[in-house]
Formats: C-alpha cells, structure tokens, sequence
C-alpha cells in the first residue's frame, strides 16, 4: 500500500488535514495480528508487570511442554537482536490446545524470534508477530530499552513460549503527548482513542472504502455511543469486514458519517459486498472521518462479562470484541499475505 496520500485518496475524496506524524500513515487495508507499533488504542492496561527473570527462574518440564493461560505480561527488557530462527510451529499447535478458535490461531504469523536481556543479564528468545517484529528495528536500537506486551502461552524445558503482541519504546526527553493535548473525536477519550480522525472542509464528502469486504454493521443513529462503556459518541457508523485469502479477518470502521450510502446512492445494508474505492457513506457535520482496524487475534478478544451482557446477542457487533490497531503503521499486505501491487 502506499503513504498518507494513497489512504486519503482511498479514504476520502478531499484534502486531508492530518499532521506531519501521519506522514508514514501505510494504508494496508486490514488486519495486523495483534499489534502494529505502538497501537493508539491498544488495550496495554491488560497487560500487568512481569519480571522476566521470575518467569524465566520458573520450573519447567522435563519434557513436552506445560501450558499457561495466554497470561497478559508486561516485560522491560533490552533488546539484542530482531531475527532469530526459533520452533515458531509450537505457536499454532499449542493455541489449538488452549482452545483459541480457527480466527484467532489465523490471526497469529509468527516467522521469527527476538532475543532480550533481562533485569539480571540473562537472554532470552521471544516469539513475535511478524508485523511488529517489521517496525521494531524503527523504533528501538539494538542494546537499548523497550516495553514489550506479551503472553505467557507455555514453558517447555528449553524456557517459556511467550508472544509478544506489542511493544512501547521509551519516549524522547521532553517528549510531548499530542494525543492528551489534543483531546480526538467523539469516538473515544485522550487515553483511548480507537483509531485516526481524518478532516475536511466540506460536510457531504464521499467517504470510500479501503479494501475489499463485506458489510456487517450498519448504525443509524447518529448519538450511538462507542463500543465501549462511557467513552463518548460515534454516531453513524459502517464495520466493514475483510477476508484474506490466507484465513485471516479484520474489520474495518468509518464513523462519525453524514448520510450512509453506496456508490449509486442507495443506502448501504448488511450482508452488501464492497470494493475498494467503493464510497459508503459522506462526512457529517463534524466534518470529521474517525477510522480504525480491528484484527481478529488473539490476546485482544474481549471475553468479559460486561460486553457479553451488551451485545453477545448481537451478532452484528462481534467486530467490537477486537482490539483496534494503529492504522498508521498496519501493513495489511503483510498481515495478509498478500503480495504488493507495483
């Protein structure tokens, strides 16, 4: 996919005014397997302190291996090295054991480990999605500090199988936070955004799709509340789901929207097939475009009681239960396999 540009032409047809962070903005249209660097709304409350010298210090098996319930950690550690060879085949098979579903063990493509110091000087090799481990080395130098998530799925006698889903590299001296200067859109609050705010001059601009997919939400209302508790307001709103060839699934979300409505006019409905390009919807008001993606992975599925209670029953908001990634660093074509147009 192509820079800040190509995704606004793709996304909107009219001129963006999005900042010189949004340079790198990659609009691969779809799913990262559980992070992209560092995502806007990723859950990273979720994920408790971890001593990675603790879990390395722990028992392990004489042989086989000893499963962990996909623990959410939060490990500090210094990074040695971005590419190394490791038995990635343990991933799949031990997710299928812990009971992930077909969607969620798709989600995962894990070709290579890092290797990490800990507190205490000890290395270790962690499994990484591929997507995050492509924009580590942007972010953090060999030898220096970094914040990774990760989950605890087993420990065999070679050491514990951990994944990491995302990391966090240190801020910059002086550093500003932008995000809580600038509180986003309706869609969120400064600490949890799901997404990237696109704006323009003109109420009534086509709004288009970015990839291929089909229609699995269409909300009217236009004071429908987030997909969260007590965050604010979307309004309306289209959930576009993508389907790679490889299995894989994301979802796609345009809100905050005007009139909902295809390239001939007529309003959009659910179970409608969408191209790339295709408009479904105009700008509102606000004259503001809020977007997010959201893969199918696991480690940021929502199980808890409250969303059961919500909308369980609703097949339809099913594309809620995903953790939004950073649409700015998401490489679809990577996380779907698929090979880049020239």
């Amino acid at each position: 996919m192509g820079d800040l540009m190509e995704m606004a032409r793709a996304l909107l047809d009219y001129k963006t005014h999005v900042g010189a962070a949004l340079q790198r903005l990659r609009l691969a249209a779809m799913l990262v397997a559980l992070a992209a660097t560092p995502a806007l709304a990723f859950d990273f409350a979720r994920y408790q302190a971890a001593d990675l010298d603790e879990i390395l210090a722990k028992p392990r098996p004489q042989s086989g291996l000893d499963l962990y319930q996909a623990n959410p950690l939060r490990l500090e550690v210094k990074l040695i090295s971005c590419g190394e060879a490791c038995a990635v085949q343990a991933i799949p098979q031990t997710m299928r054991m812990l009971s992930f579903d077909k969607a969620q063990i798709d989600g995962v493509q894990v070709t290579r480990c890092i290797k990490v110091r800990s507190a205490k000087g000890k290395e270790a090799l962690l499994f990484i999605q591929d997507v995050v481990r492509a924009h580590l080395p942007g972010e953090v130098k060999l030898g220096g500090s970094v914040t990774l998530f990760a989950i605890h799925l087993f420990t065999t006698p070679e050491g514990p199988g951990l994944l990491v889903n995302e990391f966090e590299a240190p801020k910059a001296a002086g550093a500003t936070d932008k995000t809580a200067m600038n509180p986003p859109c309706g869609c969120g609050t400064p600490e949890f955004h799901p997404g990237i705010d696109l704006s323009n001059d003109t109420e009534g601009a086509p709004i288009r799709a970015v990839d291929d997919g089909v229609v699995v939400r269409v909300e009217q209302d236009e004071a429908a509340s987030v997909d969260a508790f007590g965050i604010g307001r979307c309004g309306r709103y289209v959930v576009v789901k993508q389907s790679y060839p490889n299995g894989r699934v994301a979802f796609t979300r345009y809100a905050q929207l005007g009139r909902i409505a295809g390239r001939d006019g007529r309003p959009i409905e659910v179970g409608a097939t969408i191209r790339k390009n295709d408009r479904i919807g105009e700008t509102g008001p606000t004259k503001t475009l809020h977007f997010e993606i959201r893969p199918v992975a696991p480690g940021g599925t929502r199980t808890d009681a409250a969303w059961q209670a919500r909308y369980g029953n609703d097949p339809s908001m099913d594309w809620s239960r995903y953790d939004p990634v950073d649409p700015k660093t998401f490489d679809a074509d990577v996380f779907g396999d698929r090979k880049r147009k020239p």
